[in-house]
């Protein structure tokens, strides 16, 4: 009998995490079982006992697996020479998530599988150590956006005041936000999200409408 190759071994682990997270989405972390994951992955019960453990492995996995995957997937954007200004990154970084959602093989071709991300951020929650794993990748998200924003500061892009690490949070809840918005609404848009953003970072309030504490500055009252 032929051994089987490490790219073969690596397919048939995506073909029964793809099987978990198509089980995730329609039935439900707790509802899911293995029989339903061997049924969706199209392999025999000993192919995938070889592979894992039982369901809490395959959950683990799934969800470990897709986050060094997104990770990987959006290091190179971080890394870039040309990160370009905040909506156009954001827009980049959106549209990683959105492609990487719809690659999935086997039981999951064809199917969204951004949702399955709150199911594993819910399960981590109870997992200290896996808990820590998404704890430390989120972390390292932010670490890869400080020197960004440290180039939009010196181009004059964003302000030289602004701390950089709380900007690289504000890109995160975004990031994350968008995953939350489009699983839970459905048409959350990534070009609308990159829109929005750059009307907010570029617009100037119209001629003559000044803030409150702006007209105290130029006419140096504090009162009527």
């Amino acid at each position: 009998m032929p051994r089987i190759t490490e790219e073969r071994r690596e397919a048939r682990r995506q073909q029964i995490l793809d099987a978990a997270r198509a089980c995730m989405l329609e039935q439900g972390l707790e509802a899911m079982s293995m029989e339903m994951i061997i049924a969706r992955s199209g392999l025999s019960t000993g192919a995938v006992y070889r592979y894992f453990k039982g369901k809490d492995a395959i959950i683990e996995a799934a969800i470990t697996t897709a986050a060094q995957e997104i990770g990987a997937a959006v290091a190179p954007i971080l890394a870039g020479p040309a990160p370009g200004p905040p909506s156009e990154l954001v827009g980049r970084l959106l549209a990683a998530w959105v492609s990487y959602s719809r690659s999935g093989v086997g039981a999951a071709a064809g199917i969204d599988r951004m949702p399955a991300a709150l199911h594993g951020w819910s399960y981590a929650q109870t997992d200290p150590e896996l808990k820590a794993a998404l704890r430390a990748g989120l972390q390292g998200f932010r670490e890869l956006c400080v020197p960004v924003i440290k180039q939009w500061q010196t181009d004059g892009v964003v302000a030289a005041s602004a701390d950089p690490d709380a900007v690289a949070q504000l890109i995160l809840s975004i990031w994350l936000g968008f995953v939350a918005q489009r699983s839970l609404t459905g048409d959350a848009d990534v070009q609308a999200h990159a829109d929005a953003l750059a009307a907010l970072t570029t617009a100037q309030p119209p001629f003559g409408q000044h803030t409150s504490s702006t007209q105290t500055a130029e006419t140096g009252t504090t009162g009527p």
